[in-house]
């Protein structure tokens, strides 16, 4: 019973993420509506994951962290929906759409609170960090963990800070955060707003069972990245309707996390920023600054991590193995990683029905900027993963079995908000015929 209170909990310390420090009601300059902005809730999500991840940076303990995290930011709700703009009856009306968004995240909770057992990097790796945080341990002292340079620490860390906030100090409710997120990207790319929800809802539902195993929720930061891209999906999808600015500055806080939860991180972020520089919606001015302050983060992120003493390991990857291969060891490989590639494609829904779609829309008669976007991402994405596999110094059969289909899901992020839209899209068709 103390448990399941405690899960209720963490949904609403999650909750308060998402509605501060930006009002979700109080939109004028943000958003056109005067309803729950959505749009508003996922900048303000992605502000205060950015908040946590200088917080996992200064060398202060995480005890004291969490008491300020809990008394600041509900002295700011207070202050913004009771006493600054009284809007708690515009939260009221929302109830109903939100209590969906709840009934799954605890449904899930409740799932992960039996299963309890640890992804096999997350048992190794990802755990090990997180309690270096619990115990009141601060970046620099990971230098002290043997295999601390595997993996980044930011999902750890993240781990660990909601793991330490509960009343009962339980590692899986540290993951709650993981669920919370997922949950929220998938409710986002759902909803435009919380009106006229019925299909949004059954769309939401739907989406949340088909993807749902443990697995995802077992410690593994895959979920992190993937929750962020399916964020920033629908980002993309906004700057032909709107003023750019306020999308493009959130799609790069966006990948100053990204960079900071998996080493491969990079890459996807770097995608990210070469989609803002061919997007034909971003001016050149834009693009240049966007360039030069995702350089700037990339910089920073070396920079930290030097002064703590540690860098991030390349194994299996080595300059001395990519220089000698040649087109038989390609070929050898290429006879892996093919099978293996379509393998995991097909058993992943978003994945294919996400190329499906796209390759529909690339027969219209007129391409919007948004499927060239796609197109792009596609295309680098391809390129990723065969160099990832061309590159590697590995056994490549065992390699691909056991990585391919993380990488297959990651990426797949990208591509569930245009599913989302396409059915929306035939929904509309079917009722309109």
């Amino acid at each position: 019973m103390n448990e399941i209170l405690q899960i209720l909990l963490s949904f609403i310390l999650f909750f308060l993420i998402i509605t501060v420090p930006l009002n979700i009601f109080n939109t004028k300059k943000i958003a056109s509506n005067k309803s729950f902005s959505l749009d508003v809730a996922s900048f303000n999500l992605i502000i205060n994951c950015n908040i946590l991840l200088l917080i996992s940076i200064l060398p202060i303990s995480l005890g004291i962290y969490n008491l300020l995290f809990i008394f600041s930011y509900l002295i700011i709700f207070i202050y913004i929906y009771f006493i600054q703009n009284f809007k708690f009856n515009l939260l009221r009306s929302s109830v109903q759409p939100i209590s969906i968004f709840f009934i799954i995240f605890f449904i899930i909770s409740t799932n992960v609170a039996v299963e309890l057992n640890l992804g096999w990097d997350a048992k190794f790796f990802y755990y090990i960090k997180a309690l270096f945080f619990v115990e009141n341990q601060h970046l620099g002292d990971l230098t002290k963990f043997a295999h601390n340079s595997w993996h980044p620490h930011l999902g750890s860390f993240f781990w660990a800070f909601f793991w330490n906030l509960m009343p009962i100090k339980l590692e899986y409710f540290g993951r709650l955060f993981y669920i919370f997120l997922f949950c929220f990207s998938i409710f986002y790319i759902c909803h435009n707003n919380l009106k006229n929800t019925f299909i949004e809802n059954v769309i939401f539902i739907l989406i949340i069972i088909i993807f749902y195993t443990y697995e995802r929720f077992s410690g593994l930061p895959e979920i992190l990245i993937f929750s962020f891209l399916v964020i920033t999906s629908k980002y993309f999808s906004l700057l032909k309707n709107s003023n750019n600015t306020r999308y493009i500055l959130f799609i790069l806080l966006a990948c100053n996390l990204i960079i900071w939860l998996k080493s491969e991180g990079i890459v996807y972020a770097t995608i990210l920023v070469l989609l803002l520089n061919l997007s034909s919606q971003v001016s050149n001015k834009i693009k240049i600054y966007s360039s030069v302050f995702y350089i700037s983060m990339l910089i920073l992120k070396i920079i930290i991590y030097k002064y703590f003493n540690f860098t991030l390991k390349a194994h299996p990857f080595f300059l001395d193995y990519i220089l000698n291969l040649n087109f038989d060891i390609i070929l050898y490989k290429f006879k892996f990683i093919l099978p293996f590639f379509f393998y995991y494609s097909f058993i992943n829904v978003f994945f294919i029905s996400g190329l499906i779609i796209l390759l529909v829309l690339n027969f219209q008669r007129k391409i919007n900027s948004y499927v060239k976007l796609l197109n792009y991402y596609f295309i680098f994405n391809i390129i990723y993963i065969l160099c990832t596999y061309f590159l590697i110094d590995a056994e490549i059969e065992f390699v691909v079995r056991t990585t391919m289909e993380r990488l297959i899901f990651t990426s797949s992020g990208f591509y569930v908000f245009l599913i989302v839209t396409f059915v929306k899209n035939l929904n509309k068709n079917l009722i309109k015929g």
